[in-house]
């Protein structure tokens, strides 16, 4: 299955990292996006006219219609249920993409720790990627994509603030892209 649904976190990692979305378009894949994580992407930061970064609004609307995904929002029963019971864990965006990725066989791509705790519990199932997977697979696609890696681990790094925790099985490999 080549659909995935994303949450906040990785969105705004995403965007920072490549400066917008429109690299979603290389991969064959559907991307999905909840309309909690719609409504939770207000900002993000980019590097200011004199370098140090600022807030930026996100105009997800707009981002929308460039049909880099589709919007979703549980629809059945089960799934209302499990985005519920899914809040009591983590935030509202990242429950509505775990309650859509278990009853629609999607992917959950999330940098979410505990996100990916609850995905991984028997009673949920849901295969998760994240942020530093994408990009792997991004750089993999076209040596110019391969190229840009430095920079665009390095925008995450600085702008969403994410690095891989030290347990990560990605750590080394982002590692070898960004230094602190």
């Amino acid at each position: 299955m080549n659909d995935h649904v994303i949450d906040c976190c990785s969105l705004i990692n995403l965007y920072a990292g490549w400066g917008g979305l429109k690299e979603l378009r290389d991969f064959r894949r559907t991307w999905h996006i909840c309309v909690a994580v719609l409504n939770e992407a207000e900002f993000t930061r980019e590097f200011g006219p004199d370098g140090p970064p600022q807030m930026v609004p996100l105009d997800m609307n707009a981002l929308t219609q460039l049909g880099l995904w589709l919007p979703a929002r549980p629809e059945t029963e089960r799934e209302i249920e499990d985005y519920v019971n899914f809040a009591t864990e983590v935030d509202d965006g990242e429950a509505q993409a775990l309650a859509i990725a278990k009853h629609r066989g999607f992917v959950l791509l999330t940098d979410d720790r505990k996100a990916v705790k609850v995905a991984q519990r028997p009673d949920v199932a849901v295969r998760t990627t994240s942020t530093p997977n994408i990009l792997q697979s991004w750089g993999q696609l076209d040596p110019g994509n391969e190229a840009r890696l430095h920079e665009v681990v390095g925008r995450i790094a600085v702008l969403a603030r994410f690095s891989p925790h030290k347990d990560s099985p990605d750590y080394a490999w982002w590692r070898r892209y960004f230094q602190a």
